[in-house]
């Protein structure tokens, strides 16, 4: 069956030195890969956030959709609102969190928790007040983490230098999971829900492109490659709004933008509310 999402692009410029990224040479940014048949990816809307956003994540509850995105610049997770791109509150940083990336909260606007990483660190921060206090624990991705999500069971982060995943709960345990069609270093990562399986999309910083997996509990399968719809020089970050079936993409080409996109995959793809994800370890 074929399925058309919607994908919100949003472009962040990269402060030199300060955005995790590490390959040989600038020049290796900004290529641009061919797709696969079963994926593609049209504009049909663009947005100004005016701010740098890393890793990316969705903060939902009834009647309220915020983007979040690390600015480690000014050492704060900025929030905009979804549908505008206009800034609003922000969460500070724990001081040490001078190289974040990614930024994952837990799902729960009654109890929210947000987990950031670090990629000059091991260690994940949390904080449950936001950002008042800051508690800190073991990455299982050491200092290689970018992008970060969570499913509702597991938290899920890029490895930006040995070019996996990992899967963790943590304090509780993880999993790496390879994914050799990522091209050049991975950055952002976002999980949906997908057949009743999870969905992962992958972006990277340098071979522009979008690959997407599904997590059925116990196997990671390749689905397929979108390559980027608009010239792009650093791709950073992912995150799925689930209320709209969309994706956020930060990534910079001299100038902050959002962009909507619709996102045309070939294969069945469940609508399922996360409650009806199912994965273990």
């Amino acid at each position: 069956m074929k399925v058309i999402l919607s994908v919100l692009l949003i472009t962040a410029i990269a402060v030199a030195g300060n955005d995790g990224y590490t390959g040989s040479a600038e020049t290796e940014r900004g290529t641009i890969l061919q797709g696969t048949d079963d994926i593609s990816l049209t504009v049909i809307n663009t947005f100004d956030p005016l701010t740098k956003a890393l890793g990316l994540d969705v903060f939902e509850e009834p009647g309220t959709t915020y983007l979040l995105g690390v600015n480690n610049d000014s050492m704060r997770v900025q929030a905009y609102d979804a549908t505008t791109g206009g800034p609003l509150g922000f969460l500070v940083l724990d001081a040490a969190n001078s190289h974040c990336f990614g930024i994952a909260w837990n799902n729960d606007p009654d109890a929210d928790t947000y987990y950031t990483d670090d990629y000059m660190a091991s260690t994940l921060f949390f904080t449950d007040d936001f950002g008042t206090s800051w508690s800190t624990g073991p990455n299982p991705a050491g200092s290689s983490a970018r992008g970060m999500d969570f499913d509702g069971t597991d938290y899920w982060t890029t490895n930006g230098s040995g070019g996996g995943l990992w899967r963790f709960q943590p304090g509780v345990g993880e999993q790496n999971l390879a994914i050799p069609e990522v091209a050049g270093q991975p950055s952002g990562v976002a999980v949906f829900p997908y057949s009743g399986d999870v969905g992962v999309a992958v972006t990277n910083y340098s071979a522009i492109g979008i690959w997407f997996y599904v997590w059925d509990g116990s196997t990671l399968d390749y689905l397929g490659m979108a390559s980027c719809p608009a010239t792009c020089s650093s791709s950073y970050g992912l995150a799925y709004n689930d209320n709209t079936g969309t994706l956020f993409w930060s990534y910079s080409d001299g100038s902050y933008k959002v962009s909507e996109v619709n996102f045309d995959i070939n294969v069945s793809l469940d609508q399922n509310t996360w409650a009806g994800i199912k994965a273990s370890f």
